[in-house]
């Protein structure tokens, strides 16, 4: 993969907090795995490493040495044995945004992920670049501010920073217009909490079409970018950004394999000056079959669930 333009000022942030390179990556979940999941569900944690091995390795194939996560360890369903994704990085030379997820209804869960992050920050000096901490969570779908989880994030976040000594980046990955509203209010004080946001940011979800003018939607994200680090004065990584390549959601347009080719190569030689992490490495497992019954968030991966090439236009898989 090139090495993108990057910003100063997010070099100069995660410079003074951690050696961090700034090259572009990919996000991945296990999950898309049905090999994985029926692992998990039988308390097999060396199938689930074996997947996460395997899927790793592909990954670095494919050309990406960034992935980010939304996990900081994978545990069997019993929750006896846990696969750390630090360890199997680290050994191909990879580099982590590790996530950590914040469990609505299980905070003893999500402490858990934070006791691993802390664990691979440590055990494995220099894989974890940032470690991102809760996910399009602090509002819910109509834009509503959610307190007490704003609350937990900023506690976890804050948690982390003194376990990890404030030598790694800590940070959360949240919608682009939800960080538009904390710099409206923001009560919680979460951008005061943050050294950089992490923006998911999709034109797709917005109805927008995958080309303006001729021109992909891809080529905005700059002017977006730029939009929220001033609003936010804060710099801004694109912790999630991509192009389904089908779906059946109203009012969507473009659900396509021509569209998600035309978008991913846009990301991939487009000049910018921010990070962003490519949404995703794998689809999800299909609801039923594409396009007539299934929704587009199935289908954002570079190959297909089963790790296989769903156009050598988009990606050579296998």
């Amino acid at each position: 993969m090139k090495t993108w333009i990057r910003s100063a000022l997010v070099a100069s942030i995660f410079a003074s907090s951690h050696a961090y390179a700034a090259d572009n990556g990919i996000n991945y979940d296990p999950a898309h795995s049905g090999a994985y999941v029926a692992a998990q569900k039988a308390n097999d944690v060396a199938t689930m490493k074996k997947v996460v091995s395997d899927d790793l390795t592909q990954i670095r194939t494919l050309g990406f040495s960034r992935v980010k996560t939304f996990y900081s360890t994978y545990c069997t369903i019993n929750g006896q044995q846990c696969v750390s994704i630090a360890e199997l990085a680290s050994a191909r030379n990879m580099r982590l945004m590790l996530g950590v997820f914040e469990f609505p209804d299980h905070p003893d869960w999500t402490q858990s992920q934070i006791s691993a992050a802390v664990d691979a920050n440590f055990r494995y000096p220099g894989t974890v670049v940032a470690i991102v901490v809760g996910n399009e969570d602090m509002f819910d779908w109509q834009g509503n501010p959610q307190p007490a989880m704003q609350q937990r994030i900023v506690a976890d976040m804050n948690t982390l920073r003194s376990k990890t000594n404030n030598k790694v980046v800590v940070t959360t990955a949240q919608r682009a217009p939800d960080w538009t509203r904390l710099a409206a209010s923001d009560p919680q004080k979460v951008l005061q909490n943050v050294p950089v946001i992490g923006a998911n940011i999709y034109p797709f979800w917005g109805g927008s079409p995958e080309k303006v003018n001729g021109r992909s939607v891809a080529n905005d994200i700059q002017a977006t970018v730029t939009d929220l680090a001033s609003k936010t004065t804060k710099p801004v990584i694109v912790t999630e950004e991509g192009w389904p390549s089908c779906g059946n959601n109203a009012g969507m347009k473009d659900m396509n394999i021509e569209s998600e080719i035309d978008y991913f190569s846009t990301w991939k030689t487009r000049q910018q000056n921010f990070d962003s992490y490519y949404f995703a490495a794998y689809d999800k497992q299909s609801g039923g079959g594409c396009p007539n019954n299934d929704d587009a968030d199935r289908h954002f991966g570079l190959c297909s669930e089963s790790g296989l090439t769903k156009d050598a236009r988009l990606m050579k898989c296998k």
